[in-house]
């Protein structure tokens, strides 16, 4: 495709193109210069593909995408140009910014840590999710689900996610194009066998997170690089081993990342679940909400390594990445506070008496836990605190040494409470709370008191000596 220096669109709109921002099997995405805008151009110029795209625009401005993390199509382009003018924030990139170390790079762990890390990698990727989601949930099918056509903040501090590439949006009722961009099309599409659905879409996913994740595509092992390209063709389809699987090495790659570095247990049970038995049968494969939970829950549990910047899975010694023996830290529990939990008295009886949820075993439930490093602070949304979709942040939280500096940021009521019920008193600003003996044992409650809510309790976590 020959890059343009100017685009119109149908209104008489003249933008100047930029950097280019991602390229796929059907066209490329181009920045628009001093614009918050993207513009994307097709191959060919046929009137057959023009009229397509008018249809396909007209029917995604009627779709229910208000709220969504997408890129909302403005206005088509005039010939002699076939596309398109997109919303896009400014200081995005393309996912594969993240997953594709460049050919020159020396070293790929400090280009790893340099993108953020595994910790920004695993919440990029649960946000990614999330919107992947939030379409389905509303019956629509993304079709073509690459890294190419998924856009990330370039600044390492923030987390926006955007999807691009509406023009193969349809609803998932209704049959659509078998639109891939290859090395990511679900087996049943490679084999031309099924239709583009949710399911299709969460291989896609399941993909794009791996590679993210660990470097390495997962159908394609060191045979399958070395092979005939008919091999490459039949693995893309399912019917090779993936390169982890348990009793097959037959597809085994020497690329990537040591997995148990970059993946939780739970994360290395849905890949083997994905690309086991989900590439014959989609039904197994793990949906789009179980990604984006097990995701976030695995960055929940990262800590930031103090030597090198880098970050690691907690329960880990050292770092991984430089050997750095682990610091402190600070673990939020959150568990479930029944006010009129049911016990037994030393006389038999049975009283109601406020407390927390227990399990079997007698301890406490924990629902969700985050890992806060020394010196760094988190924003705890209502995933955490309440149980609840969404990223709206509730509360504040910092480790500075000794203490745990604590801060509303919404107008949920939240009440903090010492260890012996001393202290009992609505949080309504910042606080320093000190912590490091168990004396000094802090919790929130968040919700009414007189029906069942949540509670985050901060403890710490000592490091290797």
């Amino acid at each position: 495709m020959t890059r343009p220096q100017h685009v119109t669109s149908i209104r008489g709109i003249r933008y100047r193109l930029g950097n280019e921002l991602g390229r796929g099997g059907q066209g490329a995405v181009f920045a628009v210069e001093g614009e918050r805008l993207a513009v994307k151009l097709l191959h060919g110029h046929s009137a057959h593909l023009r009229e397509r795209l008018r249809d396909q625009l007209a029917m995604v401005a009627r779709l229910p995408l208000e709220g969504l993390a997408v890129a909302h199509p403005i206005d088509q382009l005039r010939p002699p140009h076939v596309g398109y003018v997109m919303e896009l924030f400014t200081g995005m990139a393309s996912l594969r910014s993240l997953l594709q170390p460049p050919k020159d790079v020396d070293s790929v762990t400090q280009w790893y840590i340099d993108g953020g890390g595994l910790g920004r990698r695993l919440r990029l990727l649960a946000h990614i999710a999330q919107a992947i989601s939030a379409l389905h949930g509303r019956a629509l099918v993304y079709t073509d689900l690459s890294p190419h056509n998924v856009f990330v903040s370039e600044s390492t501090s923030d987390r926006e996610v955007r999807l691009i590439d509406l023009d193969n949006l349809h609803a998932a009722t209704t049959a659509g194009r078998s639109v891939y961009t290859p090395r990511y099309g679900a087996p049943e599409i490679v084999r031309r066998t099924g239709l583009p659905s949710t399911l299709a879409d969460a291989h896609a996913f399941a993909v794009l997170t791996f590679e993210t994740l660990a470097l390495a595509h997962p159908l394609l092992g060191d045979a399958v690089r070395d092979g005939e390209p008919a091999l490459e063709e039949r693995a893309l389809a399912g019917e090779l081993p993936w390169i982890d699987a348990p009793d097959d090495d037959g597809n085994r790659s020497s690329d990537g990342i040591p997995r148990e570095l970059v993946l939780s247990a739970v994360l290395q049970r849905d890949f083997q679940t994905a690309f086991g038995r989900g590439l014959s049968n989609p039904e197994e494969r793990p949906g789009m909400a179980t990604w984006a939970e097990h995701l976030h829950r695995a960055a929940d549990r990262t800590i930031t390594c103090p030597s090198c910047g880098g970050s690691y899975f907690v329960n880990r010694g050292a770092c991984p990445w430089c050997d750095e023996k682990r610091p402190d830290c600070v673990v939020a529990r959150a568990t479930l506070w029944d006010p009129c939990r049911r016990r037994t008295t030393e006389a038999g009886g049975i009283e109601a008496r406020p407390g927390l949820v227990a399990q079997a075993d007698g301890k406490a439930r924990v629902m969700e836990q985050v890992v806060i490093s020394e010196g760094h602070s988190i924003k705890l949304t209502e995933r955490i605190t309440h149980g609840a979709l969404g990223d709206t942040p509730t509360l504040a939280a910092e480790f500075a040494p000794g203490r745990i500096v604590l801060a509303p940021v919404s107008e949920v009521p939240m009440r903090l409470v010492s260890l012996g019920g001393k202290i009992d008193r609505e949080l309504e600003q910042r606080v320093d709370v000190p912590i490091g003996h168990r004396r000094e044992g802090w919790r929130i409650h968040f919700g009414p008191s007189d029906r069942l809510h949540r509670v985050i309790h901060f403890d710490l976590f000592r490091g290797t000596a």
